[in-house]
């Protein structure tokens, strides 16, 4: 495995990490302000969190360069926010009624059959991706997995 494959894995899974945090924060925020008022509490966090980190950015590295607005950034920036707001509300939601853990594994698992259908069109650019069975019998595998994951009622 090269060197740049490894450092993407382990940001990955560090950003993975990051997930798992913010499904957990979400998920008390929710409880204590309902799920739409912590989704924009959580977003206005992220928001401070962001600006400290351009900041520092700019401050540390002074080569780093503008961005230039245009329509079709800020299209897909208010598309990105809107996602980002019905993701919170909907973990705000659905995680004090599931579980972390099944709450977890839904996430992933709508992810990834997102994720096979934008590889499948190349939605994001890259070349497309067939979609063969070892997609689709690892998107049923996870699907399953994450059924199993759900709090079952006594018997």
């Amino acid at each position: 495995m090269s060197s740049s494959v490894t450092l993407g894995l382990l940001v990955a899974l560090g950003a993975g990490i990051a997930i798992g945090l913010q499904g957990l924060f979400t998920n008390i925020v929710g409880q204590l302000a309902g799920p739409v008022r912590g989704g924009l509490a959580i977003h206005i966090g992220g928001t401070f969190a962001g600006m400290l980190m351009v900041a520092f950015l700019m401050a540390t590295n002074p080569n780093l360069q503008a961005i230039e607005i245009t329509p079709r950034l800020v299209m897909f920036a208010l598309l990105g926010g809107t996602s980002g707001m019905i993701i919170l509300m909907g973990i705000a939601f659905s995680f004090p009624r599931i579980g972390q853990v099944a709450g977890q594994g839904a996430l992933i698992f709508a992810q990834m059959a997102v994720a096979i259908f934008v590889d499948t069109f190349a939605l994001a650019g890259g070349d497309p991706i067939a979609l063969d069975w070892r997609r689709v019998l690892g998107l049923v595998v996870l699907g399953i997995g994450t059924y199993l994951l759900l709090p079952q009622s006594p018997s």
